[in-house]
């Protein structure tokens, strides 16, 4: 990961949350489930040497979650990649009819809305487009004009499927512009009851996946939910990111650790690792014996962790999730390693990037409800049985299969200062920045979704694949 902007810190200090998730039973529950497939993504590697990398090791690192979906009239095809970091949903514009290619003038029902789209990369890839509103399906549901982007420029062989607020997308920070992204239209339009979805990965050895919009699958995870508030910036949300309490390494010899916490960290579908701060990272990874190669940019450990069944517990204000070392480590090497070392899927992280990515989220099953600000945690089901389908409802009401943390963490009070300006480009190109100090001991997850609007926000984190700000006069950095 490389970064290119300053993050601001987030104030933490303890409150009682007063929602719940609301979930109900009912013969036809108004979800909408969608199969996920997690396939290789050609690229390469961000922060590496020129020591040969075991081929295992590049196939792990570069694979995404991908959604099928279609838009236009007759309907286009489109394989996306899922990411819960970002807000928008984009497709690459093509003159001819090919795999993953948007063709406007084929479609009866598009519509320009003569909105520029303008985001860069951390790696210098650049996405360039307008905003359009077409006919979605997915599933089997159907949504009139919905509003998505046709990028015409870019280096990039893939789209995204972002499903984040829609107070992040590029057009409500950059152009003062909300409107329903993905999850918030199938709301609108009757699909769902509320902005909400659950998401089941499977396991390391998995090739699938479901996102269920509006619903949760009882079957798929273990326990119950338990609900947490998610992480606000400057009393706003933008990111899907919770305050992570503690981190036990449960081995022979179990050790935990607290350092650096509590701290804000995006649940995110966009990174295929997990990217903790510096001294978190070597609690962790000093539990496991390991070593970080600074060179190649990756962690080793003994290969017979694999074998075993310990795990590394993440809690948040008490809600854990256990990941098991054969879901976080993997075979593969660099050349130079020691005999029998094999990759765990940990990496220090730059600055206020704070990210669990697919490494972590394999193990959870989770709830994001965007209506209520909150985010629902289970320990994943690998063996599940019969499904058992639940409809997330509208309201804060809590009822059987979530239920509420009392007093979890959602800031946390400490010292230092850091003060953060940021800006973002508008449609003009003017920049326009805005200045916060905030105080506090946790910083925020992810990359920074910011908008320098009059109300004064600074640099919003949120995950990997995501709004950056700091590019005067090339729009959005993103980070992938």
């Amino acid at each position: 990961m490389r970064m290119s902007a300053s993050l601001p810190l987030i104030v933490l200090s303890m409150v009682s949350a007063s929602n719940a998730l609301s979930l109900h039973r009912r013969d036809e529950p108004a979800v909408l489930a969608a199969p996920l497939q997690r396939r290789h993504v050609d690229g390469i590697l961000g922060k590496r040497d020129t020591s040969p990398v075991d081929v295992s090791i590049f196939n792990h690192q570069n694979t995404s979650y991908w959604l099928n979906l279609t838009l236009g009239s007759p309907a286009q095809n489109f394989t996306l990649a899922l990411d819960t970091g970002s807000s928008d949903l984009w497709v690459i514009e093509g003159s001819k009819k090919a795999a993953n290619v948007y063709v406007s003038d084929d479609s009866s029902s598009f519509k320009s809305l003569d909105l520029p789209y303008n985001a860069t990369y951390a790696d210098g890839t650049t996405a360039l487009g307008v905003y359009a509103t077409d006919i979605l399906s997915l599933g089997g549901a159907t949504v009139k004009d919905f509003e998505f982007i046709v990028v015409n420029q870019t280096s990039s062989d893939v789209g995204i499927a972002g499903v984040g607020y829609n107070i992040s997308t590029y057009a409500s920070s950059g152009l003062n512009k909300t409107y329903n992204n993905l999850p918030y239209a199938l709301a609108a339009s009757g699909v769902t009851k509320s902005a909400a979805y659950s998401l089941w990965m499977d396991d390391a050895a998995a090739t699938s996946g479901t996102i269920m919009f509006g619903g949760v699958n009882k079957a798929k995870y273990i326990g119950e939910l338990q609900t947490l508030p998610v992480v606000p910036v400057y009393n706003r949300y933008y990111s899907l990111a919770l305050a992570l309490t503690e981190v036990t390494v449960q081995t022979g010899d179990s050790k935990s650790t607290t350092t650096n916490l509590p701290l804000a960290v995006s649940l995110d579908t966009g990174s295929t690792s997990t990217l903790l701060p510096q001294d978190l990272f070597n609690d962790i990874l000093g539990a496991l014996n390991g070593t970080y190669d600074e060179k190649s940019g990756f962690a080793y450990v003994s290969c017979d962790l694999i074998e075993t069944d310990y795990n590394v517990t993440f809690s948040f204000s008490g809600a854990k999730i256990d990941v098991g070392l054969s879901q976080l480590v993997f075979f593969g090497a660099v050349a130079g390693w020691p005999k029998n070392s094999c990759v765990i899927d940990l990496t220090p992280s730059e600055p206020g990037v704070n990210i669990l990515g697919d490494s972590f989220l394999r193990s959870a099953y989770v709830v994001y409800d965007l209506e209520n600000n909150e985010i629902s945690l289970a320990n994943t089901n690998f063996n599940p049985g019969k499904d058992d389908i639940l409809e997330i409802g509208t309201g804060a009401d809590g009822v059987p299969g979530a239920t509420l943390v009392p007093s979890a963490v959602s800031t946390a009070t400490g010292n230092g200062v850091q003060t953060a300006t940021t800006g973002v480009v508008g449609a003009t190109g003017v920049t326009v920045t805005a200045g916060t100090t905030a105080t506090g001991s946790a910083s925020t997850g992810g990359s920074a979704k910011s908008t320098g609007t009059s109300s004064g926000m600074a640099a919003l984190p949120t995950g990997n694949a995501k709004l950056l700000s700091g590019l005067a006069g090339a729009g959005l950095l993103l980070m992938i």
